[in-house]
């Protein structure tokens, strides 16, 4: 689990293995395609990459047919999750507790970043320890988790406007689980909540507040961009199942597709639908403790299509640039 929340700034080795524990997230399940990889970079267009390794985190995009990653520049520090937002500008969650957003990113090109540091009205802080910041479907809100997901007591969604620097913070009244919120509305997120054994979700209405019941099948959520289709996953072994979103959150039951996981995978790490749900990249840990990373396309039945190289990692997050 990701360590308590702390008003102390940790050492960069220390904060170095933070990012990484973070990455991977207390997650517990691995999720792939049984069916041989192709070897096409075309189909990894558009994915980012966060890695963990020993020597701090790195970042890498892949474009067009290349099957070689791009670097992309990282604010200063380890940062521990990246969300892509509206016209490619990202946030970066990093591994001291705090947010930083950048320019538009073009792959090859430099990246400047700058430190968000929002206040409420009453002029306090965000909590000390945040985690997961994730832009909203239009790009104007970040919401990340603040407090003590070591305990999973006392966390709440904190709703932060980085262009005028104002936050607004919603206590989850429940166990949350370490996981990335996901967004399922314009006002509207799904929060990991119960616990890992037996994880289930919590909807969080962004515009009031309240806090509703979700469906009980996730340990980890994602959603595609426009908002179509989710991906989750129930637990240790599970396959990861895309689905209609709003049949998701009907509990209908329906399924477009899904990925069983491979032999020699321990622990998924994240996973991320493209823009359209048509495309679903996968980063998993080994047996051997490395990162390996996939992508699966819709179009050709949830095939695994290319397997993006991303060296020594330890951990990882995926996302899709917009």
């Amino acid at each position: 689990m990701p360590p308590a929340a702390t008003n102390v700034r940790r050492p960069i080795n220390q904060r170095r293995s933070l990012g990484a524990a973070l990455l991977l997230a207390c997650l517990t399940v691995a999720v792939a395609c049984n069916e041989p990889a192709a070897d096409g970079g075309a189909t990894a267009s558009g994915l980012l990459a966060l890695a963990a390794g020993p020597d701090g985190t790195s970042l890498t995009g892949w474009e067009g047919a290349a099957t070689d990653g791009i670097t992309v520049d990282l604010p200063a520090g380890d940062t521990s999750w990246i969300s892509v937002g509206r016209a490619n500008v990202l946030a970066a969650t990093l591994a001291d507790g705090g947010l930083a957003t950048s320019d538009p990113l073009h792959l090859g090109k430099p990246l400047d970043w700058r430190l968000v540091k929002p206040v409420d009205p009453s002029g306090a802080a965000p909590p000390a320890q945040a985690y997961f910041a994730t832009w909203d479907p239009s790009g104007g809100l970040i919401a990340e988790l603040g407090g003590d997901l070591a305990s999973g007591d006392g966390v709440s969604v904190v709703l932060i406007d980085p262009s005028v620097s104002t936050i607004f913070q919603i206590a989850i009244d429940r166990s949350v689980v370490a996981a990335p919120p996901a967004w399922i509305s314009a006002d509207r997120l799904v929060v990991v909540t119960g616990d890992t054994a037996d994880p289930a979700t919590t909807i969080v209405d962004t515009s009031n507040g309240e806090l509703s019941d979700g469906p009980t099948d996730a340990r980890l959520v994602a959603t595609s961009a426009n908002l179509s289709r989710v991906a989750t996953m129930a637990g240790p072994g599970e396959p990861v199942v895309i689905r209609d979103l709003t049949g998701w959150l009907a509990g209908d039951g329906s399924a477009i597709g899904s990925v069983e996981p491979p032999d020699g995978v321990q622990t998924a790490v994240a996973f991320a639908l493209d823009t359209s749900g048509q495309r679903l990249a996968i980063a998993w840990i080994t047996d051997a403790g490395t990162v390996e990373l996939a992508v699966h396309d819709g179009r050709s039945s949830w095939r695994r299509t290319a397997e993006p190289a991303l060296g020594n990692a330890r951990g990882a997050a995926v996302a899709w640039r917009r």
